[in-house]
């Protein structure tokens, strides 16, 4: 029997929300949703200094490639702070980097190239050489992500970015309308769809689950699009279908925390409380610092193993960083009830 403990409400689908839109730039550090302003960079000591990176991509003749998708990855928790593609010469940049170590990755289908950096303040140079021989031309093979991202008119391009530029100074209106204009100018645009469905997840699920199912359609291996499609059919208790999405998406991307976070309440809400334990260990190691859902989601799968001293230390670290969320009247609960079955043994 599928587990619907009201430990699965749609509050925890905000955890999802720590993504960050791709091509705008702000702390990662994971966060409650809806905790301070999420267009506002940290005041950290990180966002002191900032740099930019700047490199060219090539293929293994040493022609440049143009329209190839870069992301810039913090090393941290491998989460995708910031995307772009190259231009006609091959280049691309990120600007107003904060210090910190980076991963630049460069995605051709199934093919990739990375380096890692370091960003201080001053200009970062990156030289990626994807191992193939040529720039993919038509649908078939291994080349469908770069078909899929080809086919994005340019004008709709620019307006994604001014998009994602604007909701990184904190324009939301400036980027919503941005973001408006690149889906009327090409409706297929998955990455497009994939922020606006982001934006109206916990205002409108079924709307933007019909715009993440139209962004997978579109570009089937958007792993973005699958991982929030999968922490919405968590919240719905659908957990077969999320597990599908959620799988997909950790084979395409193995470097998102928020994937085998999501695989821990598929697993949990599939009774497999062993393997829920295992993925919220693996989002553990990627994550910089301490995350309280993970205590919350740990509580409730030690307490279904019997596991009732675990379970109250988990559930009370939960309510010490979280005493007044949606979740924690359950979680007070079930810390209780572990207390009062470990004192009977």
């Amino acid at each position: 029997m599928k587990s619907r403990s009201p430990i699965f409400t749609l509050a925890l689908l905000a955890s999802t929300l720590a993504f960050v839109q791709p091509g705008s730039l702000m702390a990662q550090s994971p966060r409650p949703f809806g905790s301070g302003n999420p267009g506002m960079p940290s005041s950290s000591p990180a966002f002191r200094h900032s740099g930019t990176v700047e490199g060219t991509v090539k293929n293994l003749n040493g022609n440049v490639l143009k329209d190839v998708r870069v992301d810039l990855h913090n090393v941290s928790d491998g989460s995708v702070i910031a995307s772009a593609y190259t231009s006609q010469n091959g280049t691309f940049e990120f600007g107003s980097v904060p210090e910190g170590s980076y991963e630049v990755m460069a995605l051709s289908g199934l093919s990739q190239a990375s380096e890692r950096i370091n960003v201080a303040s001053f200009n970062s140079t990156v030289s990626l050489r994807l191992p193939i021989n040529d720039v993919p031309h038509d649908g078939a093979g291994n080349n469908t992500v770069s078909v899929a991202q080809y086919k994005i008119p340019s004008k709709a391009r620019d307006e994604f970015m001014k998009s994602q530029e604007a909701s990184r100074k904190s324009k939301p209106e400036e980027a919503e309308k941005h973001l408006a204009r690149a889906l009327e100018i090409y409706p297929d645009f998955s990455d497009a769809l994939t922020v606006r469905a982001m934006g109206s997840l916990m205002t409108n699920l079924p709307a933007a689950i019909a715009d993440l199912e139209h962004a997978i359609k579109a570009d089937g291996n958007n792993s973005l699009a699958l991982t929030i499609l999968g922490a919405a059919m968590n919240s719905q208790a659908k957990f077969d279908e999320a597990l599908l999405y959620l799988q997909r998406s950790e084979t395409l991307s193995p470097d998102r925390w928020q994937t085998y976070f999501e695989l821990a309440k598929t697993n949990i809400g599939k009774s497999d409380f062993a393997a829920g334990l295992r993925y919220l260990d693996k989002t553990v190691s990627m994550l910089a610092q301490d995350y309280s859902p993970i205590h919350l989601l740990r509580g409730r799968a030690l307490f279904s193993l019997h596991r009732y001293a675990e379970a109250a230390g988990e559930l009370e670290a939960y309510l010490q960083k979280e005493p007044n969320s949606l979740n924690a009247g359950a979680a007070r609960n079930m810390r209780d009830q572990a207390q009062r079955l470990l004192a009977r043994n």
